[in-house]
């Protein structure tokens, strides 16, 4: 199954839901500028290492974002070819959900 590339608004309405797994996959500098509500930090650089540490099913909804969408997109890629079939990404980032008035929490 293919990542599904959302919206800032269809990935707000995807994260109301307590079950999805809200990743943000950008520097730890990153995050502490910023980040949406509920998101656990999986720097892009030991993304696979925080994944072994989670217990993230491959069954189990997993929301990915960064800055502009494209790093996001290439973890969620990767996710997908480990066998996760249900991977959403923000496609253009944090870049599109500041623009469109949302907030992130420091």
């Amino acid at each position: 199954m293919s990542v599904k590339q959302l919206s800032s608004d269809d990935f707000e309405e995807l994260i109301k839901d307590k079950k999805v797994h809200l990743i943000d996959v950008r520097e730890l500098f990153e995050f502490q500028q910023g980040f949406i509500k509920g998101a656990k930090l999986f720097p892009s650089t030991h993304f696979s290492d925080e994944l072994e540490k989670s217990k993230i099913k491959k069954t189990d909804k997993v929301a990915l974002y960064c800055r502009s969408g494209s790093r996001s997109h290439f973890i969620a890629e990767q996710l997908s070819q480990l066998g996760y079939k249900n991977i959403f990404n923000l496609e253009m980032g944090t870049i599109e959900w500041l623009d469109y008035g949302k907030k992130l929490t420091k």
